[in-house]
């Protein structure tokens, strides 16, 4: 099955991004160890591979981000990076040696409006609540950047562990592990930008407050409750849903029909024109030029051994 091309439609374009663990399991339980982890893996991604971050949040087998970024090129190397670090270092934590993620990640690019990208915050700021795992967004015993911009802090910081220097310190007959802190930084989304620092807080304190009230209300409409931040922790890392069926994430987001219908268009030409290019590599012919945003495919396998 052919693997769909990473189309951001535009330069620019915010785009969230997400990806889950193989079969779900819950291989990012959080702990303090696997939380420090992952905010010190991701500050050092971000700082290779600058990205604009709004908001992102790690449950026990996915996580979900909203970032800005210039090109599919920055998209695939920010993500290569996270997720390979991801694998190397939280893997062994849970005496886990075989293949740590579940596929290739989701992009979805957003469309421009304010509707759109407000949506898209949202929803992220619900997870934990919506599958019924912690009353508040600020509950969450994983990582997740809700308590930051809750306070109005616009940076996370985490240790990368610099496996190099380690390396080097053990032939030597050293011991040691060389954490070096990394940082986190936050952006406000476009149509954030034109507030203070006290107004964008202000902003995500009422959005807190409405989710947590939407949660209360349900799990008192359902007669349900949170099961909570202990039990999240509790489970083993190997564990992995019963009725794990993940639904496929749609291609791109908008609010209105015709936000959809513009970008649907778009994509159709670009894949369109990704189809023609590829038709023409396989015919032999070289310098082809492929769309803005798409990498060529993989040329054919040639056997070079002689004939017997």
């Amino acid at each position: 099955m052919a693997r769909s091309p990473r189309i951001l439609l535009t330069e620019g374009r915010i785009v969230e991004v997400s990806s889950r663990t193989l079969l779900g399991m819950c291989l990012l339980r959080p702990s303090r160890e696997v939380n420090d982890l992952l905010l010190g893996i991701l500050g050092r991604a971000q700082a290779l591979f600058p990205v604009d971050l709004f908001a992102f949040v790690f449950l026990s087998n996915h996580f979900h981000m909203l970032m800005r970024v210039l090109s599919s090129k920055r998209m695939a190397d920010f993500m290569g990076f996270f997720k390979s670090n991801v694998a190397r270092e939280v893997g062994p934590l849970h005496d886990w040696k075989a293949t740590f993620w579940g596929g290739r990640y989701h992009s979805m690019p957003v469309a421009d409006s304010e509707a759109a990208q407000l949506n898209r915050f949202q929803y992220i700021l619900k997870n934990g609540c919506k599958e019924d795992l912690v009353a508040s967004p600020l509950d969450l015993p994983s990582v997740s950047s809700a308590p930051a911009l809750y306070r109005g802090e616009s940076s996370m910081t985490g240790p990368w562990m610099n496996r190099t220097k380690q390396y080097h310190a053990k032939l030597r007959g050293v011991r040691e592990e060389f954490p070096e802190p990394q940082t986190v930084h936050l952006s406000p989304l476009p149509f954030l930008e034109g507030l203070t620092p006290e107004q964008r807080r202000a902003f995500m304190v009422d959005e807190v407050r409405r989710l947590e009230e939407e949660t209360a209300a349900r799990h008192k409409k359902d007669g349900t409750r949170a099961l909570g931040a202990q039990k999240m922790c509790e489970r083993h890392p190997h564990d992995s849903p019963k009725d794990f069926h993940p639904k496929p994430a749609p291609a791109f987001y908008a609010s209105t029909p015709e936000e959809f219908m513009a970008m649907k268009e778009v994509r159709a030409a670009i894949i369109a024109e990704y189809r023609a290019a590829s038709a023409r590599v396989r015919q032999g012919e070289k310098d082809v030029e492929f769309p803005e945003g798409t990498f060529p495919p993989a040329p054919p396998f040639v056997d070079t051994r002689a004939p017997p």
